[in-house]
């Protein structure tokens, strides 16, 4: 951060400096242009010098007057031509010395006022006493007595004349010597500016190098300490694998369990709530082989184990495991074998199903109708090599390039808004490409929103030695298209169902009488309760919770849902999640206190599993009464209903 603003500093400076000496140049050049223009002047006055004007007119005047005066003496025609044409040029000197623009520097002096107008008048006499015929010697007389008087004058004219242009070049010279001056101090400055910024630079770079060698220890320190963070990583992920590896023991004696317990004489409720928990269950033990296999990649103890793979027996696996989960949700599922018999592989069958279930799941997860397809096929690159191909088609929603850019990164959501509808902790494609690549493949996706996606999965695999199992061969090669005979796709309305369906988003609410009314508690109060909750295991629960306690309870599976309920029908008490499609918790409790009329007074309680990021003041200033975590307590729901009840009963 120092050296950022050192250097925004430096940069500052530097642009200063710069500025100064582009306004230094430039104001040398309009000096410069101001001395061109006042040699251009005095160059002008050169040419068209009044002082010549002004002693060219006084000559021309006293020629006049010598003329007028012999004429006079001997009126003769030889004479009177001479006036005539003395007169002549006396008018046209008479005439520059008034229009020039030379003249403008001594129009106004008193001089010139003095003596132009008079003689403008005695010129006209002048001019009409030589067009009489004989010319009018009265006239000529009174002209040449009033030529003789303002001799003085035109005289003084002339001098006045030269004492303009004698100032005028005084003022010019000043100019050009202050111009002069400044030009000078501007040239110093310039020399200053350039060595300063010269100096500046010489110390920028002494820096800069101090700089490189200091960002050069830093990253030695760097390297050492990401060596460090690895070991630690490893440390971690080591960790995080004997972690998974001793929870995974546990899970599997208890899905073992709940499957034994399945078997014996059960209520039909106590069956669904054994099967609720193996679903579970099995949905945690799906989590902890996501850590386990993300573990075993960074520390590098992920192998593939080759054997021979029989591709007939694969696909059937696949469609039994997949073809229920696309039933349960009304999809179409296909699996479309290769044109012809592929040889005999040599591959991990065990990875690949992995990267195809992920796929496959992952399609039916993000399709909410039309059908999800998958075409298997192979080409061969050699003798020796095959390349196996996956492509995974669905009709879902699809995703922009913002999300495809992103797609395999660790724990990364397609929606990951907190209305996002679709769980998982964004590790099963990120493995599933690692898996790809350890088996000289990779994992390639085309998607248009609003279309659906096809990700499709190439393994690039070795051929299986026929020679050394007869048995694999014909089960690689002429069992795949028998096996492929028999249908591997199903209508959704066939086949059994995974597990029982929670409420469907088009069921706006669901009311019913409490689910256990032989386990209410005595005395307990009896409240209309709206559960807003999008999770059937959740509804589940806290629905066996209201019942044992004597509730009466409706469900709703989304923030709009239940602001749309609420004004059709009366609820003593809201319990209302906030991560939820269509509109989460927080937005549906302001809606609610928004509406008109007491439904905007129901007491609302937020029941959330995100206890970080001020849940608890974000809740309250909605507009909640009260905030629950989860996981659920008993007392504490318990307290929240009674405190509610008793508040009904003052009522």
């Amino acid at each position: 951060m120092l050296g950022r603003t050192n250097n925004q500093r430096y940069l500052l400076w530097l642009a200063l400096g710069t500025g100064a000496m582009a306004l230094a140049m430039a104001s040398l050049l309009v000096f410069e242009l101001a001395q061109k223009r006042a040699i251009e002047q005095s160059s002008a006055i050169r040419s068209d010098s009044l002082t010549a004007l002004a002693f060219q007119f006084e000559r021309e005047f006293l020629r006049t007057r010598q003329a007028l005066a012999e004429t006079l003496a001997s009126p003769q025609a030889s004479d009177l031509e001479t006036l005539s044409l003395r007169f002549d040029i006396f008018q046209s000197r008479l005439t520059l010395l008034r229009e020039s623009p030379s003249v403008s520097l001594l129009a106004a002096r008193e001089e010139y006022h003095k003596v132009i107008p008079r003689l403008e008048l005695l010129v006209t006499e002048i001019d009409g006493a030589l067009s009489a015929h004989p010319p009018n010697d009265t006239a000529l007389r009174h002209a040449i007595a009033e030529l003789n008087e303002m001799g003085g004058d035109v005289q003084a004219m002339t001098l006045a004349a030269n004492s303009e242009v004698a100032r005028l070049l005084e003022r010019q010279a000043d100019t050009m010597r202050e111009q002069i001056s400044l030009i000078v101090w501007l040239t110093v400055a310039q020399l200053v500016l350039l060595v300063t910024a010269s100096g500046a630079l010489v110390l920028r770079q002494r820096r800069m190098e101090a700089e490189r060698l200091a960002l050069e220890k830093m990253t030695d320190e760097l390297r050492e300490a990401h060596f460090r963070a690895e070991a630690a990583n490893r440390g971690k992920s080591q960790f995080l694998a004997n972690m998974s590896h001793e929870l995974r023991t546990p899970f599997n004696g208890l899905m073992g369990m709940l499957g034994l317990m399945q078997s014996t004489p059960m209520t039909p409720q106590q069956a669904d709530y054994i099967e609720t928990a193996q679903g579970s269950a099995s949905h945690l033990l799906t989590l902890l082989n996501d850590i386990l296999d993300l573990s075993a990649l960074e520390t590098g103890k992920m192998t593939i184990k080759p054997a021979a793979v029989n591709l007939p027996r694969l696909l059937r696996e696949v469609n039994a495991l997949m073809l229920p989960l696309a039933i349960s949700k009304g999809l179409d599922f296909t699996i479309l074998g290769p044109d012809t018999p592929l040889p005999t592989l040599l591959a991990d069958d065990t990875r690949i199903k992995q990267i195809v279930f992920n796929l496959v799941s992952n399609a039916i997860k993000f399709t909410a109708q039309g059908r999800v397809t998958m075409a298997v096929s192979g080409r061969a690159l050699s003798e020796q090599t095959q390349e196996l191909v996956f492509a995974i088609r669905d009709t879902g929603i699809g995703m922009d390039a913002s999300v495809l850019s992103s797609l395999f990164q660790r724990f990364y959501q397609v929606d990951d808004s907190s209305t996002r509808r679709f769980g998982g902790t964004g590790l099963g494609l990120e493995i599933s490409q690692s898996l790809a690549r350890m088996m000289d493949g990779e994992i390639s996706v085309h998607s248009e929103v609003g279309v659906g996606s096809t990700f499709t999965a190439t393994l690039r695999v070795p051929l299986f030695n026929a020679g050394a199992d007869t048995d694999n061969e014909a089960s690689g090669a002429q069992a795949v298209a028998d096996s492929l005979a028999a249908p591997l796709s199903a209508a959704p309305s066939s086949g059994p169902a995974l597990a029982p369906t929670a409420p469907t988003a088009t069921a706006v609410a669901n009311t019913q009488a409490p689910l256990m009314p032989q386990a209410a508690d005595t005395g307990a109060p009896t409240l209309r309760v709206l559960v807003v909750e999008d999770h059937p295991i959740n509804q589940k629960l806290v629905g066996v919770l209201l019942g044992r306690m004597g509730c009466h309870i409706s469900y709703c599976e989304n923030g709009q849902l239940a602001v749309d309920l609420v004004q059709r029908e009366a609820f003593d008490l809201i319990l209302m999640d906030v991560n939820m499609p269509v509109m989460d918790g927080l937005a549906a409790t302001r809606l609610i206190r928004a509406l008109p009329g007491p439904v905007a007074d129901t007491p609302i309680v937020v029941l959330t599993a995100d206890v970080m990021n001020e849940a608890n003041a974000q809740a309250l200033a909605a507009g909640a009464n009260d905030f629950i975590s989860k996981p659920l307590k008993v007392e504490q729901l318990r307290s929240i209903i009674l405190k509610h009840a008793a508040n009904k009963a003052l009522y």
